[in-house]
């Protein structure tokens, strides 16, 4: 299978591009060089003569994915998140190519016990609201898929992230933003599994805990110096809307990543 990632110089896109070029012919874009295709997606000529070489699948990960960011600047998150979609779906169509769109879990607002496929979305944020928009626009193609995803951890290739936190004396993490989050390493398995499919799925982790115990089970798992800070609505920064609980479950599908314990020992 030919495939194409888009953001493959980011947490998740690199994680991707590496595995899947393990067993498929896997073509890669960033805006910032490490040898992949210098390709802004705001460039539409850019990205038809790009999708127009020939895929099987395009595997959307690029565009604002930091929530603060976001919230400061509404129009440059719209301007990276939802402005592009419609002229690469057009290009994407012309192709006869599948999308897979990475969408998130701030789609809900975190009012609920849990969300499964069905939930009706309600973003409180500035970022969760361009990714519902984008949504819109895949979906109105109905033989494409959209992946919602939890908080990614691991290790990535290009953008080691999550784990170079750890270096840092102090790390402030909230005990009252609960999720099931995802191991990276875990995400394209599970994506190939649902390769066929389209509308929207969810991919989480099978554990539900908060940031601050994440985070806490990983700096003690490798006995890191970061002391970790448990912070909540009132003593954390406020930079946008946090929905608190965001546990996502699925009535598509058994895909799931591992529990933490099982991550951590794959992750050493």
């Amino acid at each position: 299978m030919r495939i194409l990632i888009l953001g493959a110089s980011g947490f998740v896109g690199s994680a991707l591009h590496a595995q899947f070029a393990d067993s498929h012919e896997v073509v890669g874009t960033s805006r910032s060089g490490h040898g992949l295709a210098p390709v802004d997606l705001a460039d539409t000529d850019a990205v038809r003569e790009l999708v127009g070489q020939g895929f099987d699948v395009v595997v959307h990960t690029a565009g604002v994915v930091d929530l603060g960011a976001a919230q400061r600047d509404p129009a440059a998150a719209y301007a990276a998140n939802v402005a592009p979609m419609t002229p690469l779906l057009d290009a994407v169509d012309d192709t006869g190519a599948k999308l897979v769109y990475l969408s998130t879990d701030n789609v809900f607002d975190g009012t609920a016990d849990h969300y499964d496929e069905s939930a009706t979305r309600t973003p409180i944020n500035v970022y969760g609201q361009t990714k519902a928009a984008a949504e819109d626009l895949v979906l109105h193609h109905h033989r494409h898929l959209v992946v919602r995803l939890p908080l990614v951890y691991g290790r990535s290739p290009l953008s080691n992230k999550f784990l170079a936190r750890f270096a840092a004396p102090e790390i402030r993490a909230r005990t009252d933003i609960v999720c099931n989050p995802l191991y990276l390493p875990s995400l394209a398995p599970a994506l190939e599994q649902l390769a066929d499919e389209s509308g929207v799925v969810h991919i989480a982790g099978a554990e539900t805990l908060s940031r601050y115990e994440l985070m806490t089970r990983v700096r003690d798992h490798f006995a890191a110096p970061a002391r970790i800070v448990p912070t909540d609505r009132f003593s954390a920064a406020q930079d946008c809307p946090r929905p608190l609980r965001l546990v996502m479950r699925s009535i598509r599908h058994t895909a799931s990543g591992p529990d933490v314990d099982t991550a951590l020992a794959d992750l050493r």
